[in-house]
């Protein structure tokens, strides 16, 4: 809710709309459930697109191998 002027808070005191602070943990938490939920849609469209949960967990793994892989090749070996 936004005010075009300053409001009277409940204590009498004169104050504007508060400001909501970034909170690095909740948006952290967000990332990762939006991840999850990303991981979950592939699984049930793997799912329709294989025919079983076997075969879509199988193309999965095969998946993070690749990004694995993909990844160890990026990072120089000592």
């Amino acid at each position: 809710m936004r005010f075009s002027g300053p409001v009277m808070a409940p204590e009498g005191l004169t104050s504007y709309v508060k400001v909501r602070r970034i909170q690095p943990m909740q948006i952290m938490l967000n990332i990762v459930e939006g991840l999850f939920g990303l991981v979950g849609v592939a699984v049930l469209i793997l799912f329709v697109w294989q025919g079983s949960f076997e075969k879509a967990g199988a193309t999965v793994d095969q998946g993070v191998g690749y990004v694995k892989t993909g990844i160890e090749k990026l990072i120089p070996h000592r």
